[in-house]
């Protein structure tokens, strides 16, 4: 029943949006909607942001002074939410602004509120309630708004560290390679646009700067980079050499991956610790 409701309210405000587009000339105030983005991504939530051109088209000002809506999520209200502003915000005559109306998600709330959507890669949200406005002579306009806008389930990416293949190994110094995968459990593919990174062998940097570029990483998928390394032991310290030569060794890879992907660019931040064997090759 709860959701029969819901989903009858989901109907009736989409309708009284197409009426309100169909008859915009009804109201003071024009609202549209320019651009819906994805902000602060991790693993614990995010922001759906809908970004709303407001044109005032009276001959006087306008002052937006509070805002009320409701966010449905998959057919469950998740957020009831009604702000009064402290400082009204004018908007000038035959003018318009832009604001922004955000839906902060918290993976934790939206599992209990919405228990489908944890084995989801992503999910339906509806923005549904009314902006208001007063005119210098106090009197209140209410103009709804209606908007949808899908958001991602986002799951954690995983670094993995992958052995280090040794092409000389010497008492003096090493010509390798370093290798990392990053492993994307999402339902959606991302391409990388650069890992920018710290390696430690043994607690001992021994490389910095940036990598990966331009490699797409598939939904579900995994994609590997390689880090070559020309290192000195006199300069970084037998204890390096002697780590590679008795291993596992000790390696910490540390850093941040930029990624753009159809929910926008995110940097996300990594660090990982690892013993991994070292293999030599020809």
């Amino acid at each position: 029943m709860k959701k029969a409701i819901l989903v009858a309210a989901l109907v009736s405000a989409w309708a009284v949006v197409a009426g309100f587009a169909a008859s915009s000339q009804k109201y003071d105030v024009e609202i549209s909607l320019r651009e819906k983005k994805i902000l602060d991504l991790t693993p614990e939530g995010l922001s759906l942001v809908f970004h709303l051109d407001i044109y005032n088209t009276l001959s006087a000002p306008l002052f937006l002074t509070k805002y009320d809506y409701r966010v449905v999520i998959n057919e469950t209200e998740y957020l009831n939410l009604k702000t009064s502003l402290d400082e009204p915000i004018r908007v000038e005559p035959k003018s318009g602004l832009l604001i922004a109306l955000p839906v902060k998600v918290t993976y934790e709330y939206l599992f209990q509120t919405v228990p489908d959507v944890r084995t989801k890669d992503q999910a339906a949200c509806f923005l549904i309630g009314g902006i208001v406005f007063q005119d210098e002579k106090k009197k209140e306009k209410r103009v709804p708004v209606a908007f949808s806008g899908d958001l991602p389930i986002y799951r954690e990416l995983e670094m993995r560290i992958l052995p280090v293949e040794a092409k000389d190994l010497t008492i003096g110094g090493a010509n390798l390679v370093f290798k990392a995968a990053l492993k994307n459990p999402n339902g959606f593919s991302f391409k990388i646009d650069r890992v920018t990174y710290r390696l430690d062998f043994v607690g001992k940097t021994v490389s910095e700067g940036a990598v990966g570029q331009g490699i797409a990483v598939e939904s579900r998928g995994e994609r590997a980079f390689a880090i070559p390394l020309l290192l000195d032991f006199f300069e970084v310290g037998k204890a390096v050499y002697d780590g590679l030569e008795q291993p596992p060794v000790a390696v910490h890879f540390s850093g941040e991956v930029e990624v753009s992907s159809l929910w926008g660019s995110f940097t996300i931040p990594f660090n990982k610790s690892d013993k991994v064997a070292v293999q030599k090759i020809s």
